[in-house]
């Protein structure tokens, strides 16, 4: 099933495609008359205009995508930025009745706020910006996870600990990377 826009390029592709055809053909042998020439100079006039509307047709498209991409990637971020701001939320107040120590406010604070901007902040209509938001939404919600395994008691914590520091620099650097792009 195509889009309008696809059907739009794609009708004039076809009338490009034909417009040149007509105009082969008619150059396939030497015009005898005027009323030929001025046939195949209006052709030629008509092949440009349809070039012009099939180059807009396939700006059109690729504006179509970019949108469809953009409420897409809209919709999931705000699901996927649950994990960084929940998470950082309730170790926080796990920190305010003692339970952890202030230290790991050092990895709950950015992280919430990662969690904040990647659900929150809008997104820019530019391939690059969904890209990142994408990329940032996936990271946040893995450095969710490797908090919840840090703070449970087990031998492995000590390492989920120091990969839930790397990915809230991750995420980080994949927000300002996001900001960054014009």
């Amino acid at each position: 099933m195509t889009t309008p826009a696809q059907h739009d390029r794609d009708q004039a592709k076809a009338r490009v495609t034909r417009l040149k055809q007509d105009l082969r053909d008619g150059l396939a042998h030497p015009p005898g008359d005027v009323g030929t020439m001025d046939r195949l100079v209006a052709t030629a006039h008509r092949l440009l205009d349809a070039e012009q509307a099939f180059d807009e047709a396939k700006h059109r498209l690729a504006n179509a995508e970019l949108e469809a991409r953009h409420a897409a990637t809209q919709r999931a971020v705000v699901w996927f930025a649950a994990a960084p701001a929940l998470v950082p939320l309730v170790a926080g107040a796990l920190v305010l009745f003692d339970v952890l120590s202030p230290m790991w406010l050092f990895a709950l604070v950015p992280l919430f706020a990662a969690g904040l901007w990647i659900g929150f902040a809008p997104v820019r209509r530019v391939a690059e910006v969904i890209r990142e938001r994408t990329w940032a939404a996936w990271a946040g919600s893995a450095t969710a996870v490797l908090l919840v395994l840090a703070l449970l008691p087990w031998p492995a914590a000590v390492v989920c600990t120091i990969l839930t520091a790397l990915g809230v620099a991750g995420t980080i650097a994949l927000l300002w990377r996001e900001s960054r792009i014009p």
